[in-house]
């Protein structure tokens, strides 16, 4: 007697976190890369007899950049939050206002850099600010470009409640860039 099965249809293949996962690593390494360019500038700091003559940067811009970056974590959480629900028209605004701020942290650091009226070959303490900010500048504008193209990829309708790891990963990196600002706010602005 010959039995007879129903083939059942093949189960859906489900992509392992491999965006979030790898955005992790390298958010970590360009935590360490950052992290090591302000290890030299505590080093040289610790070691000159005179930094920076007093008043020439000013605390308040800084903090201004500060409470931007916090500002765009509750804005970039709120992006993962909406796609994990399929509110699509909260996510793009989300995803957007977050890359708005980054544009106007990149106008205010922009504007600190020129106040300071510092250049590349002027004392150690000077290349060496302008060092720091620089760096983080390439970083916020890699957050930046990922922030976009994750707003794009949404729109687009690659992102939903089911497969929402680009949009975290995108978010992961960017709580990763705030931490860098927060950083070198305390040791190069308010630590002076």
């Amino acid at each position: 007697m010959a039995v007879t099965t129903n083939a059942l249809p093949a189960a859906e293949v489900t992509r392992p976190r491999t965006v979030l996962v790898a955005t992790m690593f390298a958010s970590a390494a360009a935590f360490m890369a950052f992290a090591g360019v302000l290890v030299i500038y505590i080093n040289e700091r610790a070691a000159a007899d005179e930094w920076f003559p007093a008043g020439v940067i000013e605390l308040g811009p800084a903090g201004f950049v500060f409470a931007t970056m916090i500002l765009s974590v509750f804005t970039v959480q709120w992006a993962v939050q909406a796609i994990n629900n399929d509110d699509r028209l909260n996510a793009y605004m989300a995803l957007g206002l977050t890359g708005l701020f980054g544009a106007a942290v990149f106008n205010q650091l922009w504007f600190i850099i020129n106040d300071t009226g510092f250049a590349l070959a002027g004392s150690n303490a000077e290349f060496l600010f302008l060092l720091v900010n620089g760096v983080f500048l390439a970083f916020l504008i890699s957050a930046v470009a990922f922030l976009t193209l994750t707003f794009l990829r949404a729109l687009i309708g690659q992102y939903g409640p089911r497969k929402a790891d680009g949009v975290a990963a995108a978010a992961f990196y960017w709580d990763t860039v705030v931490a860098m600002w927060s950083i070198t706010w305390y040791v190069v602005y308010v630590a002076k």
